[in-house]
Protein backbone atom coordinates (compact mmCIF):
# COMPACT_ATOMS: atom_id res chain seq x y z
CA UNK A 1 0.00 0.00 0.00
CA UNK A 2 2.89 2.48 0.66
CA UNK A 3 4.18 1.76 -2.54
CA UNK A 4 1.21 2.55 -4.37
CA UNK A 5 0.73 5.58 -2.02
CA UNK A 6 3.63 6.78 -3.02
CA UNK A 7 3.52 6.63 -7.16
CA UNK A 8 0.36 8.00 -6.77
CA UNK A 9 1.60 11.18 -5.18
CA UNK A 10 4.50 11.18 -7.46
CA UNK A 11 2.72 10.82 -10.71
CA UNK A 12 0.71 14.19 -9.84
CA UNK A 13 3.86 16.08 -9.81
CA UNK A 14 4.53 15.05 -13.26
CA UNK A 15 2.62 17.61 -14.44
CA UNK A 16 2.88 20.30 -11.69
CA UNK A 17 0.83 22.74 -13.85
CA UNK A 18 -2.26 20.93 -14.53
CA UNK A 19 -2.44 19.52 -11.27
CA UNK A 20 -2.26 22.96 -9.45
CA UNK A 21 -4.90 24.06 -12.11
CA UNK A 22 -7.01 20.99 -10.79
CA UNK A 23 -6.50 22.00 -7.35
CA UNK A 24 -6.90 25.51 -7.79
CA UNK A 25 -10.24 25.26 -9.06
CA UNK A 26 -11.51 22.87 -6.23
CA UNK A 27 -9.96 25.48 -3.76
CA UNK A 28 -11.92 28.36 -5.58
CA UNK A 29 -15.02 26.22 -5.38
CA UNK A 30 -14.73 25.48 -1.55
CA UNK A 31 -13.88 29.03 -1.07
CA UNK A 32 -16.48 30.12 -2.48
CA UNK A 33 -18.88 27.26 -0.40
CA UNK A 34 -17.71 28.46 2.60
CA UNK A 35 -18.14 31.95 2.61
CA UNK A 36 -21.74 31.37 1.48
CA UNK A 37 -22.59 28.65 4.12
CA UNK A 38 -21.17 30.64 5.96
CA UNK A 39 -22.66 34.10 5.40
CA UNK A 40 -26.11 32.07 5.25
CA UNK A 41 -25.84 29.91 8.47
CA UNK A 42 -24.68 33.21 10.55
CA UNK A 43 -27.74 35.25 9.04
CA UNK A 44 -29.99 32.08 10.11
CA UNK A 45 -27.96 32.32 13.67
CA UNK A 46 -28.68 35.63 13.76
CA UNK A 47 -32.53 35.06 13.23
CA UNK A 48 -32.74 32.55 15.81
CA UNK A 49 -30.75 34.72 18.15
CA UNK A 50 -33.44 37.40 17.39
CA UNK A 51 -36.32 34.77 18.21
CA UNK A 52 -35.12 33.52 21.15
CA UNK A 53 -33.82 36.48 23.24
CA UNK A 54 -37.01 38.74 22.39
CA UNK A 55 -40.26 36.54 21.83
CA UNK A 56 -40.01 33.03 22.77
CA UNK A 57 -36.97 31.58 24.96
CA UNK A 58 -36.10 28.42 24.55
CA UNK A 59 -38.71 26.81 26.24
CA UNK A 60 -42.05 28.08 27.01
CA UNK A 61 -44.37 26.73 29.29
CA UNK A 62 -48.13 27.78 28.54
CA UNK A 63 -51.71 26.86 28.91
CA UNK A 64 -52.62 23.98 26.59
CA UNK A 65 -55.35 26.38 24.62
CA UNK A 66 -53.16 28.95 24.70
CA UNK A 67 -51.24 28.43 21.07
CA UNK A 68 -53.69 28.07 19.07
CA UNK A 69 -55.50 30.80 20.46
CA UNK A 70 -53.94 33.45 22.44
CA UNK A 71 -56.00 35.52 24.42
CA UNK A 72 -55.80 36.53 28.32
CA UNK A 73 -58.97 33.81 28.91
CA UNK A 74 -55.75 30.71 28.38
CA UNK A 75 -53.80 32.27 30.85
CA UNK A 76 -51.96 29.81 32.51
CA UNK A 77 -52.26 29.68 36.62
CA UNK A 78 -48.46 29.69 37.72
CA UNK A 79 -48.92 27.82 40.89
CA UNK A 80 -46.59 24.66 42.52
CA UNK A 81 -46.95 22.51 40.06
CA UNK A 82 -45.65 24.16 37.78
CA UNK A 83 -42.31 25.99 40.18
CA UNK A 84 -42.10 22.49 41.25
CA UNK A 85 -41.68 20.96 37.82
CA UNK A 86 -38.82 23.28 37.02
CA UNK A 87 -37.00 23.42 39.79
CA UNK A 88 -36.65 19.50 39.35
CA UNK A 89 -34.60 20.73 35.82
CA UNK A 90 -32.66 23.89 37.49
CA UNK A 91 -29.21 22.46 36.87
CA UNK A 92 -30.31 22.62 32.93
CA UNK A 93 -32.67 26.06 33.77
CA UNK A 94 -30.75 29.24 33.52
CA UNK A 95 -33.08 31.28 34.18
CA UNK A 96 -36.46 31.93 33.76
CA UNK A 97 -38.80 34.62 32.44
CA UNK A 98 -42.69 34.89 33.35
CA UNK A 99 -44.83 36.99 30.84
CA UNK A 100 -48.72 38.22 30.91
CA UNK A 101 -49.10 40.04 28.14
CA UNK A 102 -52.48 41.15 25.78
CA UNK A 103 -53.49 43.59 23.46
CA UNK A 104 -55.35 47.22 24.56
CA UNK A 105 -55.69 50.53 23.34
CA UNK A 106 -53.68 53.19 24.45
CA UNK A 107 -54.74 56.83 24.71
CA UNK A 108 -53.85 60.45 25.76
CA UNK A 109 -56.75 63.09 25.36
CA UNK A 110 -58.01 62.33 21.65
CA UNK A 111 -55.12 60.73 20.44
CA UNK A 112 -55.34 56.69 20.74
CA UNK A 113 -53.50 53.47 19.36
CA UNK A 114 -53.29 50.04 19.65
CA UNK A 115 -50.02 48.87 21.85
CA UNK A 116 -48.77 45.35 22.93
CA UNK A 117 -48.63 45.50 27.14
CA UNK A 118 -45.72 43.10 28.71
CA UNK A 119 -45.84 42.83 32.48
CA UNK A 120 -42.76 41.47 33.29
CA UNK A 121 -39.69 41.37 35.96
CA UNK A 122 -37.17 43.79 34.75
CA UNK A 123 -34.51 42.26 35.91
CA UNK A 124 -34.97 38.95 34.50
CA UNK A 125 -36.60 40.82 31.06
CA UNK A 126 -33.04 42.51 30.98
CA UNK A 127 -30.95 39.25 31.55
CA UNK A 128 -32.89 37.58 28.34
CA UNK A 129 -32.73 40.81 26.05
CA UNK A 130 -30.93 43.20 27.20
CA UNK A 131 -34.00 45.76 27.53
CA UNK A 132 -32.26 48.43 30.08
CA UNK A 133 -29.77 49.09 27.29
CA UNK A 134 -32.90 50.28 25.34
CA UNK A 135 -34.04 52.85 27.83
CA UNK A 136 -32.91 56.52 26.53
CA UNK A 137 -35.34 58.67 28.93
CA UNK A 138 -36.50 58.64 32.53
CA UNK A 139 -35.48 55.05 34.67
CA UNK A 140 -37.05 51.15 34.71
CA UNK A 141 -39.67 50.62 37.04
CA UNK A 142 -38.59 48.07 39.48
CA UNK A 143 -40.98 44.49 40.75
CA UNK A 144 -42.98 47.12 43.09
CA UNK A 145 -43.56 50.16 40.98
CA UNK A 146 -46.73 51.17 39.65
CA UNK A 147 -46.07 53.14 36.48
CA UNK A 148 -45.05 51.97 32.62
CA UNK A 149 -42.12 52.13 30.59
CA UNK A 150 -43.09 52.94 26.16
CA UNK A 151 -41.48 52.50 23.46
CA UNK A 152 -40.49 55.47 21.40
CA UNK A 153 -42.97 55.34 18.33
CA UNK A 154 -45.65 54.82 21.07
CA UNK A 155 -44.22 58.06 22.61
CA UNK A 156 -44.16 60.02 19.62
CA UNK A 157 -47.68 58.59 18.35
CA UNK A 158 -48.96 59.71 21.13
CA UNK A 159 -46.96 62.69 21.72
CA UNK A 160 -46.26 61.03 25.84
CA UNK A 161 -42.89 62.24 27.40
CA UNK A 162 -41.70 61.02 30.74
CA UNK A 163 -44.07 62.12 33.47
CA UNK A 164 -47.14 62.14 31.08
CA UNK A 165 -50.17 60.07 31.89
CA UNK A 166 -51.37 57.12 29.98
CA UNK A 167 -54.55 55.31 29.83
CA UNK A 168 -55.00 51.54 28.90
CA UNK A 169 -57.91 49.95 28.19
CA UNK A 170 -58.55 46.53 27.31
CA UNK A 171 -59.93 42.44 27.90
CA UNK A 172 -58.56 41.01 31.13
CA UNK A 173 -59.03 37.55 32.50
CA UNK A 174 -62.78 35.73 31.50
CA UNK A 175 -64.26 39.00 29.92
CA UNK A 176 -63.00 41.35 32.40
CA UNK A 177 -62.64 44.96 31.67
CA UNK A 178 -58.92 45.69 32.10
CA UNK A 179 -58.90 49.49 32.44
CA UNK A 180 -56.33 51.89 34.22
CA UNK A 181 -54.20 55.06 33.88
CA UNK A 182 -50.27 55.35 34.41
CA UNK A 183 -47.56 57.82 34.33
CA UNK A 184 -45.04 57.32 32.32
CA UNK A 185 -41.93 56.46 33.70
CA UNK A 186 -38.97 56.15 30.85
CA UNK A 187 -38.83 55.70 26.85
CA UNK A 188 -36.99 52.40 25.33
CA UNK A 189 -36.18 52.50 21.97
CA UNK A 190 -35.83 49.64 19.88
CA UNK A 191 -34.13 49.35 16.21
CA UNK A 192 -37.38 47.08 14.87
CA UNK A 193 -40.55 49.25 13.63
CA UNK A 194 -42.92 46.33 14.66
CA UNK A 195 -41.38 46.51 19.05
CA UNK A 196 -40.79 50.66 18.41
CA UNK A 197 -44.21 51.58 17.44
CA UNK A 198 -46.26 49.07 19.89
CA UNK A 199 -44.61 48.02 22.93
CA UNK A 200 -45.90 48.92 26.52
CA UNK A 201 -44.10 47.70 29.54
CA UNK A 202 -45.48 47.17 32.69
CA UNK A 203 -44.51 45.91 36.28
CA UNK A 204 -45.89 41.85 36.25
CA UNK A 205 -47.96 42.50 39.15
CA UNK A 206 -49.74 45.68 38.52
CA UNK A 207 -50.03 43.78 34.77
CA UNK A 208 -51.98 41.05 36.57
CA UNK A 209 -54.21 43.25 38.65
CA UNK A 210 -54.56 45.19 35.48
CA UNK A 211 -55.61 42.11 33.85
CA UNK A 212 -57.32 40.87 36.20
CA UNK A 213 -55.78 37.71 36.55
CA UNK A 214 -53.45 37.50 40.05
CA UNK A 215 -51.39 34.44 39.73
CA UNK A 216 -51.77 33.57 36.11
CA UNK A 217 -48.79 34.29 33.24
CA UNK A 218 -49.82 33.60 29.17
CA UNK A 219 -45.96 31.89 29.42
CA UNK A 220 -43.07 31.28 31.63
CA UNK A 221 -39.92 31.24 29.45
CA UNK A 222 -37.39 29.10 30.39
CA UNK A 223 -33.59 29.60 29.23
CA UNK A 224 -31.29 27.08 29.44
CA UNK A 225 -27.35 26.51 29.36
CA UNK A 226 -26.90 24.33 27.37
CA UNK A 227 -29.43 25.22 23.81
CA UNK A 228 -28.74 21.25 23.05
CA UNK A 229 -30.96 19.79 25.77
CA UNK A 230 -33.88 21.56 24.50
CA UNK A 231 -35.68 18.52 22.96
CA UNK A 232 -34.80 16.09 25.81
CA UNK A 233 -35.50 18.52 28.60
CA UNK A 234 -39.15 19.72 27.28
CA UNK A 235 -39.95 15.77 26.99
CA UNK A 236 -39.00 15.50 30.59
CA UNK A 237 -40.69 18.71 31.93
CA UNK A 238 -43.84 18.15 30.21
CA UNK A 239 -44.13 14.50 32.15
CA UNK A 240 -44.43 16.08 35.15
CA UNK A 241 -47.39 18.08 34.03
CA UNK A 242 -50.73 17.79 33.65
CA UNK A 243 -51.22 17.41 30.24
CA UNK A 244 -55.09 18.76 30.51
CA UNK A 245 -53.96 22.43 31.18
CA UNK A 246 -50.58 22.70 30.98
CA UNK A 247 -48.23 22.27 27.69
CA UNK A 248 -44.51 22.68 27.13
CA UNK A 249 -43.04 24.01 23.34
CA UNK A 250 -39.52 24.73 21.71
CA UNK A 251 -39.30 27.30 20.08
CA UNK A 252 -39.23 25.97 17.10
CA UNK A 253 -42.64 25.03 17.57
CA UNK A 254 -43.71 28.31 18.52
CA UNK A 255 -42.62 29.30 15.64
CA UNK A 256 -42.99 26.45 12.64
CA UNK A 257 -43.58 29.74 10.24
CA UNK A 258 -39.95 30.47 10.59
CA UNK A 259 -38.55 26.72 10.75
CA UNK A 260 -40.13 26.51 7.35
CA UNK A 261 -38.53 29.28 5.97
CA UNK A 262 -35.08 28.68 7.19
CA UNK A 263 -35.20 24.94 5.81
CA UNK A 264 -36.23 26.34 2.32
CA UNK A 265 -33.32 28.69 2.43
CA UNK A 266 -30.89 25.89 3.48
CA UNK A 267 -32.24 23.89 0.61
CA UNK A 268 -31.05 26.89 -1.95
CA UNK A 269 -28.34 27.07 -0.64
CA UNK A 270 -27.38 23.87 -0.70
CA UNK A 271 -28.18 23.53 -4.60
CA UNK A 272 -25.90 26.64 -5.52
CA UNK A 273 -23.69 24.87 -3.21
CA UNK A 274 -23.85 21.70 -5.45
CA UNK A 275 -23.20 23.81 -8.39
CA UNK A 276 -20.08 25.06 -7.64
CA UNK A 277 -19.03 21.22 -6.47
CA UNK A 278 -19.88 20.37 -9.35
CA UNK A 279 -17.90 22.51 -11.52
CA UNK A 280 -14.83 21.17 -9.29
CA UNK A 281 -16.10 17.67 -9.96
CA UNK A 282 -15.74 18.47 -14.05
CA UNK A 283 -12.27 20.05 -13.13
CA UNK A 284 -11.09 17.11 -11.56
CA UNK A 285 -12.67 14.98 -13.94
CA UNK A 286 -11.25 16.64 -17.15
CA UNK A 287 -7.99 16.38 -15.62
CA UNK A 288 -8.33 12.56 -15.02
CA UNK A 289 -9.51 12.30 -18.56
CA UNK A 290 -6.15 13.97 -20.02
CA UNK A 291 -3.96 11.83 -17.65
CA UNK A 292 -5.16 8.46 -19.27
CA UNK A 293 -5.38 9.26 -22.22
CA UNK A 294 -1.49 10.41 -22.13
CA UNK A 295 -0.47 7.22 -20.11
CA UNK A 296 -2.13 4.88 -22.00
CA UNK A 297 0.90 3.32 -23.38
CA UNK A 298 2.64 3.26 -19.48
CA UNK A 299 -0.24 1.62 -18.56
CA UNK A 300 -0.27 -0.60 -21.09
CA UNK A 301 3.44 -1.46 -20.46
CA UNK A 302 3.02 -1.91 -16.37
CA UNK A 303 0.11 -4.21 -16.80
CA UNK A 304 2.24 -6.09 -19.41
CA UNK A 305 5.36 -6.34 -17.01
CA UNK A 306 2.75 -7.89 -14.38
CA UNK A 307 1.57 -4.89 -12.50
CA UNK A 308 -2.47 -6.05 -11.39
CA UNK A 309 -5.34 -4.07 -12.81
CA UNK A 310 -6.71 -3.57 -9.39
CA UNK A 311 -3.35 -1.95 -8.28
CA UNK A 312 -3.12 0.20 -11.26
CA UNK A 313 -6.75 1.56 -10.72
CA UNK A 314 -6.02 2.32 -7.00
CA UNK A 315 -3.16 4.32 -8.18
CA UNK A 316 -5.53 5.99 -10.15
CA UNK A 317 -8.30 6.52 -7.86
CA UNK A 318 -5.75 7.57 -5.11
CA UNK A 319 -4.58 10.09 -7.80
CA UNK A 320 -8.01 11.84 -7.93
CA UNK A 321 -8.30 11.76 -3.79
CA UNK A 322 -4.81 13.27 -3.57
CA UNK A 323 -6.14 16.49 -6.14
CA UNK A 324 -9.60 16.81 -4.03
CA UNK A 325 -7.92 16.24 -0.63
CA UNK A 326 -5.14 18.90 -1.30
CA UNK A 327 -7.81 21.28 -3.10
CA UNK A 328 -10.12 20.90 0.23
CA UNK A 329 -7.14 21.78 2.60
CA UNK A 330 -5.88 24.71 0.51
CA UNK A 331 -9.59 25.75 0.82
CA UNK A 332 -10.51 25.42 4.12
CA UNK A 333 -6.89 27.02 4.67
CA UNK A 334 -8.02 30.26 2.67
CA UNK A 335 -11.39 29.88 3.76
CA UNK A 336 -11.44 30.08 7.09
CA UNK A 337 -9.48 33.60 8.11
CA UNK A 338 -11.76 35.14 5.68
CA UNK A 339 -14.89 34.04 7.30
CA UNK A 340 -13.62 34.73 10.93
CA UNK A 341 -12.66 38.18 9.96
CA UNK A 342 -16.77 38.50 9.08
CA UNK A 343 -17.60 36.51 12.01
CA UNK A 344 -15.20 39.14 14.03
CA UNK A 345 -16.81 42.05 12.21
CA UNK A 346 -19.62 41.53 11.20
CA UNK A 347 -20.97 43.63 7.90
CA UNK A 348 -22.46 46.63 8.95
CA UNK A 349 -25.65 47.72 6.45
CA UNK A 350 -26.97 51.03 5.47
CA UNK A 351 -29.35 52.49 3.20
CA UNK A 352 -31.98 49.96 1.67
CA UNK A 353 -30.47 47.01 2.77
CA UNK A 354 -30.86 47.90 6.37
CA UNK A 355 -34.46 48.71 5.64
CA UNK A 356 -34.77 44.92 4.41
CA UNK A 357 -32.86 43.67 7.22
CA UNK A 358 -35.25 45.91 9.57
CA UNK A 359 -38.34 44.71 7.98
CA UNK A 360 -37.31 40.65 8.43
CA UNK A 361 -37.21 41.52 12.07
CA UNK A 362 -33.17 41.80 12.32
CA UNK A 363 -30.83 44.07 12.94
CA UNK A 364 -29.04 45.72 10.63
CA UNK A 365 -25.54 43.58 10.16
CA UNK A 366 -24.50 40.50 8.37
CA UNK A 367 -23.31 38.19 10.78
CA UNK A 368 -20.78 35.44 9.73
CA UNK A 369 -20.86 31.44 11.28
CA UNK A 370 -17.94 29.60 11.71
CA UNK A 371 -19.77 26.26 13.10
CA UNK A 372 -17.26 23.34 12.35
CA UNK A 373 -20.10 21.69 10.31
CA UNK A 374 -19.59 24.01 7.73
CA UNK A 375 -16.12 22.74 6.71
CA UNK A 376 -16.66 18.79 7.59
CA UNK A 377 -19.04 19.60 5.03
CA UNK A 378 -16.92 20.58 2.38
CA UNK A 379 -14.62 17.60 3.03
CA UNK A 380 -16.96 15.23 2.94
CA UNK A 381 -18.88 16.62 -0.49
CA UNK A 382 -15.99 17.13 -2.25
CA UNK A 383 -14.58 13.39 -1.18
CA UNK A 384 -17.97 11.96 -2.45
CA UNK A 385 -17.08 13.54 -5.76
CA UNK A 386 -13.90 12.17 -6.05
CA UNK A 387 -15.09 8.58 -5.17
CA UNK A 388 -17.41 8.79 -8.30
CA UNK A 389 -15.09 10.97 -10.28
CA UNK A 390 -12.29 8.19 -9.82
CA UNK A 391 -14.50 5.08 -10.88
CA UNK A 392 -13.73 6.81 -14.63
CA UNK A 393 -10.23 5.42 -14.55
CA UNK A 394 -11.00 2.21 -12.62
CA UNK A 395 -13.82 0.94 -14.86
CA UNK A 396 -11.41 2.03 -18.07
CA UNK A 397 -8.26 -0.02 -16.74
CA UNK A 398 -10.21 -3.19 -16.30
CA UNK A 399 -11.64 -2.80 -19.74
CA UNK A 400 -7.75 -1.56 -20.84
CA UNK A 401 -6.47 -3.97 -23.10
CA UNK A 402 -3.12 -4.05 -22.43
CA UNK A 403 -1.16 -5.20 -25.92
CA UNK A 404 -3.14 -2.18 -27.75
CA UNK A 405 -2.34 0.21 -25.34
CA UNK A 406 1.78 -0.79 -24.91
CA UNK A 407 2.13 -0.31 -28.90
CA UNK A 408 0.57 3.55 -28.90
Amino acid sequence: MKTLLTLAWRNLWRKKRRTFITVSSVMFAVVLAIVLMSMVNGMKQQMIDSIISNISGHLQIQDVLYHDEPTMDHAMEYGKEVQDAVAAHDEFIEYTVPRIEGFCLASKELSTRGVYLMGVLPEKEDRMNNLLSRLKEGRMFTAEDDFVVIARGVANQLNLSVGDTIVLLGQGFQGMTAAGTYQVGGILEFPLPEQNNTLVYMPLQEAQHFFAAPGRLNSLILMLSDVSMADHLAGSIQEELDDEWYTLKTWEELMPDKVAAFEARDAQVRVFAWVLYIVAGFGIFGTIITMMYERLREFGILLSIGLKRSQLAGICMLETLFISIIGVIAGVFVGFPIVYWFYANPIQLADDLAEVMIDFGLEPFMSFSIASDIFVYQVLTIFIIALVVGLYPVRKLFRLDMISAARK
